[in-house]
């Protein structure tokens, strides 16, 4: 297994261990608070923060990467200069924003949700006041995890949600009614977050000098590609955003369900495709740098195939089994039936567009590292005029449904777009092989769901309890799969066992 496979796999590890402590958090909430109105508020107000900085943060930490590699292969000596003039410049947009939110901050909260009145628009503007002062750590915190993954720091990478997810926990069962230390809770675990990426960036031969100079042509190149970047980056979180503010027009507690809902799918893309895509974009960019065509094709039609083999299989054990995992995750102290109810239909519509919504992040990335950032701002910027138009046509139906709905056919139309423009960008993309891998992972697929249904409801009958009826049927599920996967001849399922018998018989002693 070569260095960025392996990489990939600590990003996998780490971030699983990360959103379980995530998940950890979700459950705090819900118990603490179940989907109510102060649920509701504490989610608005905190999105916030990340919402106005984590997609230009995201652009700025792939735009620092893409023009960083491209200087260390043709310009060397010239990114340290382009280095100092990125975290300075960072710091300064974070202040920028923390200033422009204090003196905008009611008509913002409203403008992020529109149903809110009374108490509980004060409340959200009150934790969203406190929230904002994050900004001043989560800003340099994204170009600290961009030198990391240079370094091929992946472990610390991997974990960097570790310190926010315990602090936001131990703020939400300690804070009861006093509402104002759930938002310092979010403050204290951003600045723990960028304290632990310095620390082991100062084990990577981290230097900074403070300086700050726009007529450099690097910085005119950094800028030239951060905006367009931050549309394409940001359009998942863009598209989640339109569902909770049109989702507070809805009945009291349809915000935290859309939450909810998004957490459990977000938990299967955070894991094999954020994950993967970020230790392979330093890569990506280092073969876009050379004009190495023919290999980063092959890289991004590998690590797609790859990325479905997962993704497939367990979108289909969420649409079986979402009131089950909702329940098993979500159901206890205010969070009730009712909630679990909508939260699992949720989920289930979610679930119909993860394979897109997969493909199109390793798509997105390819991109990036040739570093056109206009093809993706364009396509973003259909798909939430997309995703609005949806909305507002399958809310007076479906109601929460239709909102989740509308993001999956958003995520299938534009997927579509982008793999046209790729192709004209870069030739034939060798997508024969990985169209017939992917019906060959949807028809083990099928399999899996042929057998674990009626198993799941026999083990329901004998043992009487949901939770290990449900674990069981999962594992069995997943033999079956991966059965089906040696049975027929999936390449992908091939690729990955080689792998990693290959890093196992490398740790062998000798």
């Amino acid at each position: 297994m070569n260095r960025t496979a392996v990489n990939a796999l600590i990003m996998v590890l780490t971030t699983i261990l990360a959103k379980l402590l995530g998940f950890t958090r979700e459950l705090s909430l819900a118990f603490a608070y179940g989907a109510g109105n102060v649920s509701d508020a504490y989610v608005v107000a905190f999105s916030l923060p990340t919402i106005l900085f984590s997609g230009i943060g995201t652009a700025m930490l792939t735009s620092y990467i893409s023009v960083y590699t491209d200087l260390q292969t043709n310009e060397p000596g010239e990114e340290k200069k382009f280095h100092n003039h990125v975290i300075t410049m960072s710091f300064c947009l974070s202040l920028f924003f923390v200033a422009a939110f204090l003196v905008l901050r009611y008509p913002l909260v409203r403008l992020f949700a529109l149903g809110f009145e009374g108490e509980q628009l004060t409340l959200t503007v009150n934790l969203a006041t406190v929230m904002i002062l994050s900004l001043l750590f989560l800003g340099v915190g994204y170009i600290l995890q961009g030198y990391l993954q240079m370094k091929g720091r992946f472990f610390a990478v991997g974990m960097v949600s570790v310190p926010l997810n315990i602090a936001v926990i131990v703020t939400i069962l300690l804070a009861g009614t006093n509402y104002q230390l759930l938002g310092w809770g979010v403050v204290i675990g951003y600045a723990a977050q960028t304290l632990m990426v310095l620390l082991v960036a100062r084990r990577s031969s981290f230097h900074y000098h403070p300086e700050l100079d726009f007529r450099n042509r690097n910085v005119k190149r950094f800028l030239l590609m951060v905006f367009p970047i931050f549309l394409g980056k940001a359009i998942n979180a863009i598209n989640n955003l339109i569902d909770k503010t049109i989702a507070s027009l809805l009945s009291s507690g349809v915000v935290s369900v859309m939450n909810y809902g998004n957490r459990v799918t977000g938990f299967v893309t955070s894991v094999f495709v954020v994950a993967i895509t970020t230790a392979l974009f330093p890569q990506m960019s280092r073969l876009s740098a050379i004009s190495d065509t023919r290999h980063l094709k092959k890289t991004y039609v590998t690590s797609s195939g790859i990325i479905s083999l997962f993704v497939i299989p367990i979108s289909a054990g969420l649409m079986m089994f979402s009131r089950e995992f909702v329940s098993l995750m979500f159901e206890r102290g205010a969070f009730n039936a009712e909630a679990v109810e909508k939260t699992a239909e949720v989920v289930f519509f979610y679930s119909l567009g993860l394979l897109f919504f997969s493909l199109k992040e390793v798509t997105i990335n390819v991109f990036y590292a040739l570093q056109d950032a206009k093809t993706p701002t364009v396509n973003s910027l259909i798909a939430i005029g997309l995703n609005i138009v949806l909305n507002l046509l399958l809310m007076k139906k479906m109601e929460h449904r239709g909102l989740a709905l509308a993001t999956t056919i958003s995520g299938l139309i534009t997927l579509l777009m982008l793999l046209f423009c790729l192709r004209k960008k870069m030739g034939q993309l060798g997508f024969k092989r990985l169209t017939v891998s992917l019906v060959k992972m949807v028809v083990a697929s099928g399999l899996m769901a042929a057998g674990t249904l009626p198993l799941y409801g026999l083990l329901l009958e004998k043992l009487g309890k949901m939770p290990p009826a449900l674990i069981l049927s999962v594992l069995v599920g997943a033999l079956i799969y991966f059965a089906a996967c040696v049975l027929l001849r999936i390449r992908e399922f091939g690729m990955v066992v080689v792998a990693i018998a290959e890093r196992l018989h490398r740790k062998k002693p000798a």
